[in-house]
């Protein structure tokens, strides 16, 4: 995703666990080229932790992936002086990854969210370690990582081995400065120390969920981006189809009490303010018209509720085992688990918390959501082109002079090709959460593949982002139609909206003739890029998150 906005930042995002952050920073980081620093605190507590490493290195003290082997291999004794190369072990041995390399904004994403995790001081990460990853991150030399490898059981395993490969300077392929070449040239050229894996420090960075949740934090970014759109291209639909406004009454809505029903109502009834299209007297419409709220409102309030959870997600840490330090270690710890060092208490304690199950759950409620919205927008389609269906106020498949039916098609193939998407869109909405098969000679039974699901949302985004674009092509046929046939008052809603997509095409709507789809579609594609359909509507769902704010403030998703 591109937005062609330089920014400039004059200070960098500290990393550290006083300084949780969300989309906004990720956003910063990952499309505007802001940089990463670590806080002091959080320089003194990476001292703090290896030091406890070393001592229980030499205590010679059983902790997994230290002294031991992994997955189903925990129970083989590792020397204490086998430590370090247990670490490059590691990232050699599961840098298996397979398939073509994952978008760069993905990498840049992931390697922001593992140095976040690291940074905390709960995985016994060097400092100079970090800095090679932050010294990267910076400097954008981005590896290239194989799309299939993860099972979001361990986190992201093969996905964190490779970069753990290129930190290392190995023969792996990275981009720097829009060049292709491997990592230990592009450490070289941008004075990046190398990573030196030791004791623990291979299993830290390649436990963990930073890629699934770098996916999803980008498709979430996209999903409320094209929502908004959606919803703006929604008001000219009930303004196209002159919709009853009784059915968006807050009365109405009121005493049913569902929060994202009233939303979606208020949204769209800010367009029927002074609208001529409007029918202020007649009864019922269809369902695609009258029960809008009813149907996005549920989808739309899932997918807020996603950001709460995606948030924590991003500020997690997320690798094993983990180390915790005096007040950190709860009170249900039993007291031979805690161990003094330095005049202080300290734990090791390994658990799940790479699981990305939390990831595969947020993954799949978009995905099944988008679902009906698509469907939705689909048949609204078929609505615009059936004058059976729509009474007769607008012409058979748009076609916009009675006299050439039958000469011209319209847009009869427009609705094909929506049909097609509406398809392929319910199918990549069927939840990855319902498979399971194990791994590691069955020690890691109930895997979460949030790496997949997160994938396919991403995929099913790029549909949806295809079939708005239809959407939007053919609410500007049917709405020029409609304006046609009176002179609204250009400050409505549904005007500006239309002006500003009328604005980018050569053509004039309505359309004429029959013209090559091509024409009109990259056209209007490159209008919902842009803000300024959200704009129209005030960033509604930015607002719900408590974003809008910031969010215009700091440019565009």
């Amino acid at each position: 995703m591109t937005t062609g906005i330089a920014a400039t930042f004059t200070f960098p995002i500290e990393l550290s666990r006083e300084t949780p952050f969300g989309l906004i920073e990720f956003y910063e980081v990952v499309f505007l080229r802001r940089k990463v620093t670590l806080s002091a605190r959080a320089k003194e507590r990476l001292l703090e932790t290896r030091g406890f490493v070393d001592y229980l290195l030499q205590q010679q003290k059983p902790v997994y992936g230290l002294t031991t082997g992994f997955a189903d291999l925990r129970k083989c004794p590792v020397s204490a002086d086998h430590a370090t190369q247990l670490s490059i072990n590691i990232l050699r041995s599961h840098d298996a990854g397979i398939g073509k390399p994952l978008d760069p904004e993905v990498v840049l994403g992931a390697m922001l969210l593992a140095a976040h995790s690291l940074s905390m001081g709960y995985s016994a990460f060097k400092l100079e370690s970090l800095q090679t990853l932050i010294g990267m991150i910076n400097h954008r030399i981005l590896p290239e990582i194989p799309s299939s490898g993860s099972l979001g059981a361990s986190g992201d395993l093969a996905f964190l081995a490779r970069l753990g490969r290129a930190m290392c300077g190995e023969e792996v392929a990275v981009t720097y400065d829009g060049k292709s070449l491997s990592a230990g040239d592009a450490l070289i050229k941008a004075g990046i120390a190398p990573f030196r894996p030791g004791a623990k420090e291979g299993l830290a960075l390649t436990n963990g969920t930073a890629f699934m949740t770098s996916m999803l934090a980008i498709g979430y970014i996209k999903e409320i981006h094209q929502l908004e759109n959606i919803l703006a291209l929604e008001t000219l639909f009930l303004n196209t189809v002159s919709a009853v406004d009784a059915a968006y009454y807050e009365s109405l809505h009121h005493v049913r009490g569902q929060e994202g029903q009233k939303l979606v109502a208020k949204i769209l009834s800010t367009s029927f303010k002074d609208s001529p299209f409007i029918d202020r007297q007649g009864i019922q419409n269809d369902y695609s018209t009258r029960c809008l709220p009813q149907i996005f409102g549920p989808k739309i309030e899932a997918i807020l509720s996603c950001y709460p959870p995606l948030r924590r997600e991003m500020n997690a840490v997320t690798d094993n085992p983990l180390l915790f330090k005096d007040e950190e270690i709860s009170r249900d710890v039993e007291p031979d688990r805690i161990l003094s060092h330095n005049g202080s208490k300290w734990m090791v304690v390994s658990g799940g918390n790479f699981h990305g199950e939390y990831l595969t759950t947020i993954a799949d409620t978009i995905a099944t959501a988008n679902v009906k919205i698509a469907l939705t927008m689909e048949r609204q389609m078929t609505f615009l082109m059936n004058p059976w269906r729509n009474d007769q106020i607008l012409p058979p498949y748009l076609i916009a002079d009675p006299k050439n039916t039958g000469l011209l098609s319209g847009f009869m193939i427009v609705q094909y090709t929506a049909n097609a998407l509406a398809q392929k869109i319910s199918a990549l909405g069927q939840p990855t959460s319902i498979y399971n098969l194990t791994s590691a000679n069955e020690s890691e039974d109930v895997v979460s593949y949030g790496a997949t699901a997160a994938e396919k949302l991403l995929q099913q985004q790029e549909l949806l982002q295809e079939l708005t674009t239809l959407f939007c092509t053919a609410i500007l046929q049917a709405y020029a139609i409609q304006r046609n046939k009176s002179s609204p008052p250009p400050h409505l809603i549904s005007e500006r909206l239309f002006a500003f997509l009328q604005k980018g095409h050569r053509v004039k709507f309505p359309l004429e003739k029959d013209l090559p789809f091509s024409e009109i579609y990259e056209i209007t594609q490159q209008s919902l890029l842009q803000d300024t359909l959200r704009h129209l509507l005030h960033f509604p769902l930015m607002e719900a998150l408590g974003l809008k704010k910031v969010f215009k403030q700091q440019g565009s998703f």
